[in-house]
């Protein structure tokens, strides 16, 4: 009996022949090939999604803005004091990322457009119009970086023309729908 067990053990010691770990390499090659993509992926969506909420805080900070003085402020160091963790800028965004947030506003005080340049390359704007012959909120995305809104009328925000972006706002019929969703 100790002879079977003793040259079963030897038989157990040979090991992988060649063909067995060249199997495992591959199914190691082949989900890295499906991961890597995958967390790269998740790295650029977590870059937009940033920027994303910042203007969403910035809008909420607009908002408060509005219901203390029934205007949009596009005073930096008046926003800031609502939300802090937010740069404030008049000034189109010229760096990807960050917690810089552009703002606009029309001459009338009812209309404001925020802006905010992501880490994955696009620029990201909520255009709130509070005038209520034509209140609406748009939401956009851009490739490129963010450029000053030239749109901003006195008595609201005209939506850029359709097409000028790789998501817009649409035209003046189609405002109040949301265009991209963040």
């Amino acid at each position: 009996m100790l002879d079977a067990i003793k040259g079963r053990r030897e038989r157990d010691d040979e090991g992988f022949t060649l063909i067995e770990l060249m199997v495992v390499l591959l199914i190691i090659a082949i989900l890295m090939a499906i991961a890597i993509p995958t967390f790269l992926g998740a790295r650029n969506t977590a870059n937009a999604r940033s920027s994303q909420s910042n203007l969403t805080n910035a809008l909420t900070a607009e908002q408060t803005y509005w219901t203390n003085n029934q205007s949009f402020s596009a005073t930096p160091s008046a926003l800031a004091g609502i939300e802090s963790s937010l740069t404030w800028s008049t000034t189109a965004a010229t760096t990807e990322g960050g917690n810089t947030v552009t703002v606009t506003m029309s001459s009338d005080g009812q209309a404001v457009e925020l802006q905010a340049y992501a880490k994955d390359g696009n620029c990201y704007a909520i255009v709130q119009d509070n005038n209520p012959a034509d209140s609406f909120t748009g939401y956009s995305e851009s490739p490129g970086a963010c450029t000053v809104p030239t749109s901003l009328a006195s008595s609201g925000v005209a939506p850029p023309a359709a097409g000028s972006a790789a998501q817009n706002f649409g035209t003046a019929a189609d405002q109040g729908k949301l265009y991209a969703s963040f």
